[in-house]
């Protein structure tokens, strides 16, 4: 890393609709990259920035000693109770952005936010010149997300046809088709000097997919019979027995519903709008009952045109009707919708109608309501209550596994056998999953297909492994030279000689570590870590609440400020500090005023304890911890305390500019001089301002 990278302190930000560069900037303290020093250990790495122990983020970092390919950029939706305020939570950008001249490329598996939703921040946090890339129906979906932050570069942004080969950095990069819930979604074998490392992307084995385009299994065995150094494979079902069921299954299951309801009224699907495959059933659900599909919500439209644009949508967008339209040029039972919303998001469509605000969708008890999605773990309380909202309106509501309306887009646990077996690598690191996940998934790579060089490890951490070349570079580097290497390796007898010497595979292993940070962003121009956009403040103010007390101190007139600051004890015997008060809050009980009673009285007794001539600092400390010890009595709660505190002098004429008809009101807040002199007797104004912070940097009023 050369000094001028090191000192680097630079923004960059789109067209304004949306502000990036925050999560850009660089710490106070530069991150050193993990691993083993230059041209020292194991050669080739794995270093994930997201994606392990959570479903979600995924952002993957494949090096070969100092030279790095990304898999993927993607995010993860927000903790609703954790993480209040925010919509996205993204890779540690500003570790990408250090380290961006070691990252030589950027592969997209496929479609889904959370491996593409990141790409606004990552992209701009590499280097200009690394390209990025993917198929043709993905380049879709990333040019419209990246247009509307005024990124998009053509030259950068490069497509392949799935079962390509091409360099990509360091690697020479193979796609394999897997099957999956959204088309072109590709597995990648990046191969190299020293080894092959597999990335099946999300997959499943769906033996008789929508589309017809069946799992690219011979390329598996191919690079099994060749040897792989290490496999990672996702995570997500692996707690699941057995296998997972077709999408032709789902069709079938759709189209007796449907039939079924057939006159009886609308029916309404909610469901991934991602899942073309699942698009294409109610497309055909809706011909074989001679009913229109209309959509609420634009992201149908949005992804049915980018697959179209790539020859890869199961009909022509014309054919599927914004609800408005259809509702003015058809009845009720002639329509089958298709909603946003599955997982209960405030804003989608499905939740605004089972609150009644949806300006185009009212639900009615005579409609059929399909739930053809899956709850995703920690969304269940939202779901939970929207189900309890739509039950309110009357429709008829199927869901559920017994329905057979939706199926998971990843594999079962025989099926992650089926692939564990086939590749045999000489590694396995699980990948795409929380961390019970992952566990079990090196465990069954473990006992069921004897896989003994299996490892869990978290963001952050860096592992290394493959053949260990003292140094020296072999005349044969392909991935079956490798594997014969290791064979030799392990046959041969301990001690010194010449197959020690050539070299052998080394096991996975952690070999670093770095301290990576979660960047948030609140859905508009707000991105950073969890400091700079309160993520800790949100959540206590959510929960505890928040009081805002503005306090005007009224002091004796006659003396100055400065007098005060420079010669303490002015005042003399017998004059006392009083002060006026207006208290505001929100999320907090409050008991029909009784609070505000409670709390008047504890903060007279807080005033009249002081000396009259007590900085104002001072005074807002005390009115501050009176607020939570009452807040903490009467609601058991420790809310967010913001106190606001200006001057009034009265009984003479003194100091700050004048006021009319004697006294002039002082003012403390951010940006406010002095006294400001406020009409009759100097009034209060409030501030949003912290006003103990302001008076330690000023010194008091």
């Amino acid at each position: 890393m050369n000094k001028r990278s090191r000192k680097q302190r630079f923004y960059r930000q789109s067209d304004g609709k949306q502000h990036i560069g925050s999560s850009l900037r660089p710490r106070r303290q530069f991150r050193d990259f993990p691993g083993p020093p230059p041209n020292q250990g194991p050669p080739l790495r794995v270093l994930p920035v997201g994606g392990l122990g959570q479903i979600g983020m995924n952002c993957m970092l494949l090096g070969l000693r100092e030279r790095y390919i990304m898999v993927d950029a993607g995010l993860l939706f927000p903790d609703e109770v954790t993480e209040v305020g925010m919509q996205k939570v993204l890779p540690d950008t500003s570790f990408l952005h250090q380290w961006r001249d070691r990252v030589e490329a950027l592969v997209i598996t496929h479609g889904h936010e959370d491996h593409i939703g990141a790409l606004p921040w990552v992209v701009p946090a590499l280097d200009p010149s690394t390209p990025i890339y993917a198929s043709k129906f993905v380049m879709n979906l990333i040019e419209r997300r990246m247009r509307e932050y005024s990124l998009w570069d053509e030259r950068r942004f490069k497509v392949f046809e799935i079962g390509d080969t091409f360099q990509g950095g360091p690697f020479e990069v193979e796609t394999l088709r897997v099957t999956h819930s959204i088309p072109d979604c590709c597995g990648c074998i990046f191969r190299s000097e020293a080894g092959s490392i597999v990335h099946t992307g999300d997959w499943k084995l769906d033996q008789s997919p929508i589309d017809g385009e069946d799992f690219d299994l011979e390329v598996l065995e191919k690079i099994g019979q060749e040897g792989a150094c290490l496999l990672m494979s996702d995570s997500t079902n692996v707690l699941s027995e057995g296998r997972s069921t077709s999408e032709m299954d789902v069709a079938k299951s759709v189209m007796q519903r449907c039939m079924a309801h057939n006159g009886k009224g609308r029916i309404i699907s909610t469901q991934f709008a991602s899942n073309l495959h699942r698009l294409a059933t109610m497309k055909h659900a809706a011909d074989a009952t001679g009913r229109k599909l209309a959509y609420a919500g634009p992201s149908f439209f949005n992804y049915l045109t980018a697959a179209h644009k790539a020859g890869r949508a199961p009909f022509d967008p014309s054919e599927l009707l914004e609800l408005q339209t259809a509702l003015d040029g058809y009845p009720m039972e002639k329509l089958l919708v298709l909603t946003t919303g599955s997982q209960g998001e405030p804003f989608a469509a499905l939740n605004l109608a089972a609150h009644g605000a949806s300006p185009v969708l009212n639900l009615e008890r005579s409609d059929l309501l399909l739930y053809s999605a899956k709850v995703i773990p920690g969304n269940q309380k939202r779901v939970a209550r929207l189900f309890n909202k739509v039950a309110e309106w009357g429709p008829e509501v199927a869901s559920g596994p017994t329905e057979g309306l939706h199926t998971s887009g990843h594999a079962y646990k025989e099926e992650l056998k089926d692939i564990l077996k086939m590749v045999n690598p000489q590694n396995f690191l699980p990948v795409h999953g929380e961390y019970n996940m992952l566990h079990a998934h090196a465990a069954l790579a473990k006992q069921h297909c004897g896989i003994s060089n299996t490892t869990v490890i978290r963001n952050g951490e860096m592992a290394g492994f493959g053949a260990k070349m003292s140094g020296r570079q072999f005349g044969d580097t392909s991935s079956m030279a490798v594997a014969r290497m290791a064979r030799m390796a392990n046959d041969a007898e301990p001690g010194p000689g010449p197959s020690a010497e050539a070299g052998s595979v080394g096991a996975i292993r952690k070999i670093g570590e770095v301290d990576l940070h979660k960047y948030y962003n609140d859905g508009y121009h707000g991105t950073g870590p969890a400091e700079e956009m309160g993520i800790d403040e949100r959540t206590r103010i959510s929960t505890d609440g928040i009081l805002v007390i503005s306090v005007a101190i009224l002091r004796p007139g006659g003396v100055t400020a400065r007098q005060r600051n420079e010669k303490p004890g002015t005042f003399g015997e017998g004059v006392q500090l009083k002060a006026r008060y207006r208290i505001q809050s929100r999320a907090m009980w409050t008991d029909r005023g009784r609070f505000t009673e409670i709390l008047e009285r504890k903060l007279d007794i807080c005033i009249a304890e002081l000396s009259p001539d007590s900085p104002l600092p001072l005074i807002e400390a005390r009115v501050s911890d009176a607020a939570r010890e009452v807040a903490r009595k009467f609601n058991r709660k420790k809310p967010e305390v913001i106190v606001i505190s200006h001057e009034v002098r009265f009984g003479g004429g003194g100091g700050g500019a004048g006021g009319k008809r004697g006294g002039g009101g002082a003012r403390r807040a951010a940006g406010a001089g002095g006294g400001a002199g406020a009409a009759r007797g100097g009034g209060s104004q409030r501030s949003p301002a912290k006003g103990s912070r302001y008076a330690q940097k000023q010194g008091g009023a």
